[in-house]
């Protein structure tokens, strides 16, 4: 395809503006270092403040003209932009879209057909060493279309007969049906074979725990069973049971002696006999 360099548009009204605004520029220039040499006091302060305004509003004066010839000159090339997306611009998206789709289509048929042949052979592979726990997501296996079909194959490989080499390692471990368990769930061997043993562990600590507890409510028992030879406790529970303590009774005196008082004083004694629960007579 040629490619015919034109100068699609010419704007001739560029130079003329250019050469306006250098004499324009020659009067503002001599306005502003008029003023910029200018003393500012309390007498002139006033004055320099008008001429400050007076530059002010000149400059917005040509601040809007120029937005104006900035929108004059923009109206052609908008309307040029216009013409050109609709006549140039969306024919070459439009067919940028329509090739792009057309080989996403097939690059994703070719890495399709490409990771069906991967675990194809994946499962090959996995049956043949009697392996039957393991997906092809697990081997993280990553298809792409610059990928060779050799090297994913060897990647595969290498996943299944790792696990073969961990099978046999488990298979040498004392524990090797717990360990299985484990590895099943993660593909780790050295993290299966430590946590079995951690688990077992912690099981042979409790049972010693529980043995020594029942040492000890043993020797209790014995020691309860040597104090009290007419009581036969059945469990240990019965031997720590909290003993029953029977209440030592005061002994009941008489004391016999003679009052004398008053009618009043002796009604009083006699109530309080009477409320302090006292046998008399």
């Amino acid at each position: 395809m040629e490619s015919n360099n034109k100068e699609l548009i010419i704007v001739r009204q560029l130079p003329e503006i250019e050469e306006h605004l250098k004499g324009l520029s020659e009067e503002i220039e001599q306005k502003v270092e008029n003023a910029k040499s200018l003393v500012c006091t309390e007498e002139n302060v006033k004055v320099i403040k008008q001429i400050r305004a007076d530059l002010n509003k000149e400059f917005k004066e040509v601040e809007n003209q120029r937005k104006t010839v900035k929108e004059q000159i923009l109206a052609p090339y908008m309307k040029f932009e216009e013409i050109y997306k609709t006549y140039i611009a969306d024919k070459y998206k439009s067919a940028d879209i329509d090739l792009k789709q057309k080989i996403d289509n097939t690059e994703n048929e070719l890495k399709k057909q490409k990771e069906q042949e991967i675990r194809d052979y994946f499962e090959e592979y996995r049956i043949a060493n009697d392996i039957d726990f393991v997906t092809f997501e697990q081997a993280n296996i990553n298809v792409t279309l610059t990928a060779s079909k050799k090297a994913l194959k060897e990647q595969v490989k290498k996943f299944i007969d790792e696990i073969v080499d961990d099978l046999k390692l488990i298979e040498t471990q004392e524990c090797k049906e717990e360990i299985l368990v484990e590895y099943k769930q993660n593909l780790n061997v050295s993290r299966a074979i430590q946590e079995v043993a951690n688990r077992h562990k912690l099981l042979e600590e409790e049972r010693k725990r529980q043995e020594e507890k029942l040492k000890e409510l043993e020797e209790v028992s014995k020691l309860t069973n040597a104090n009290i030879p007419n009581e036969t406790p059945s469990t240990a529970q019965e031997i720590l049971a909290k003993p029953t303590i029977k209440e030592k009774q005061e002994e009941i005196l008489t004391l016999r002696f003679t009052v004398r008082g008053t009618r009043n004083k002796l009604k009083e004694l006699k109530n309080f006999l009477e409320e302090g629960g006292y046998d008399y007579e």
